[in-house]
Formats: structure tokens, C-alpha cells, sequence
């Protein structure tokens, strides 16, 4: 193949996918990002609070700490597929919605939204 078709190629196709909405990410809009990183959040609330009432005190001897983790990752997994299969979600986005959510600071934008 010639070089300079194949470069014309390769610059057409970074400048087309740099023009369209820069709101939205994986084929997801910020709205829908934001949204389902608020729900992965509650998501892992409800597994530690689930893990604490089956083993209360992890932290002590014979407290079931090794039993708490392993219920806490099983707890957790399951959660957050639940969010994302109810969004339409491809499971191999959720950490990177997640981590764009951590690094914006959506969780205390929300917050500091005013309730209507």
C-alpha cells in the first residue's frame, strides 16, 4: 500500500474522531457516565453494609475477617454487574466510568447539587 495513502488515512481518521461531541466517551454521554458511576457508588455501600450484617466484626479473633473480604468482593461484583446490565452498560466499562468519576469528583458534585 502506498505510505502517503496510508498516512492521509490515518490523519483523516484522528481528525474525525476528535470532531464530534467530546462529552461522550465508549459510546456513552456524560449524563448516562455520571449516572451510572453514582449508581456503581451505591452499589458498593449496599455490599459492605450486606457484608458487615453477615460478619459484624471483622477486625477481631474469630471475627470472620478472611470471610467478610471474600463476601465483600462476591458482594460487590455482583452489585455492580446488576448496575450496569440495568444500564446497558458493556461490563469492561464500569472501572473506567468509575475512575473518570473518582478523578472528576462526581460523588461530591452531586452532593453540591441543589435538590428541587
Amino acid at each position: 500500500m502506498n505510505h502517503k495513502l496510508l498516512a492521509s488515512i490515518l490523519i483523516s481518521s484522528f481528525f474525525l474522531s476528535c470532531s464530534g461531541d467530546a462529552t461522550v466517551k465508549n459510546g456513552l454521554s456524560l449524563e448516562k457516565r455520571k449516572k451510572v458511576f453514582q449508581e456503581l457508588r451505591i452499589s458498593q455501600k449496599k455490599a459492605s453494609k450486606e457484608a458487615l450484617t453477615n460478619y459484624p466484626q471483622p477486625g477481631t479473633p474469630g471475627g470472620g475477617g478472611v470471610e467478610f473480604r471474600v463476601k465483600l468482593k462476591e458482594l460487590q461484583d455482583t452489585y455492580w454487574q446488576e448496575v450496569l446490565d440495568s444500564n446497558y452498560v458493556k461490563s469492561n466499562l464500569g472501572d473506567s466510568i468509575f475512575t473518570e468519576g473518582l478523578k472528576e469528583k462526581w460523588a461530591q458534585e452531586a452532593r453540591n447539587k441543589p435538590k428541587n
